[in-house]
């Protein structure tokens, strides 16, 4: 079986295994093996299962190769890139909100809401409870804005009068 050398980067080890990638594309292309080809294409997948960069640069033969023999639809591809992004997007915005709701003291969620209120994307009370209108506000700005409000540096205390 094939380790990977700690001093290779993924281009030297692609061109060390090269007859071994070749070989993989080659027969996975065929639209019938032979029973010497079925064994070596098991013995080169048993290879893929013990070292995660051979697996990941097979992987990404299979990727190629179903993009050059139209096995992939475009268009399938942008949905679920789409929708990828979607899922990324609202945890990445739960977190940023869950880290908000802790972080932030009364007054400096007033300020929020009130930059929110400004930019027309908050309709409720400027009552410094981070609540769903609050997270609806902040999702809007960050679709239409592409980032989260900065009204303010968040790790700012408030001002002692």
């Amino acid at each position: 079986m094939f380790s990977r050398p700690s001093h290779l980067d993924i281009s030297d080890y692609a061109q060390e295994h090269r007859d071994l990638i070749q070989t993989y594309c080659q027969l996975t292309v065929q639209p019938a093996l032979s029973n010497s080809d079925t064994t070596r294409l098991a013995d080169i997948l048993a290879t893929a299962e013990t070292g995660p960069l051979i697996r990941f640069i097979l992987d990404e033969a299979d990727h190629m190769l179903a993009h050059l023999y139209n096995f992939i639809d475009d268009r399938d591809i942008a949905e679920q890139q789409q929708k990828l992004q979607t899922s990324l997007s609202d945890a990445w915005l739960n977190q940023a909100f869950q880290d908000l709701a802790y972080r932030l003291q009364a007054s400096q969620c007033q300020s929020l809401q009130q930059y929110l209120k400004e930019q027309g994307f908050y309709e409720g009370a400027i009552d410094g409870v981070l609540g769903q209108s609050t997270k609806a506000a902040m999702q809007k700005c960050c679709d239409q804005q592409g980032e989260l409000p900065q009204p303010f540096p968040i790790n700012t205390p408030d001002v002692v009068s």
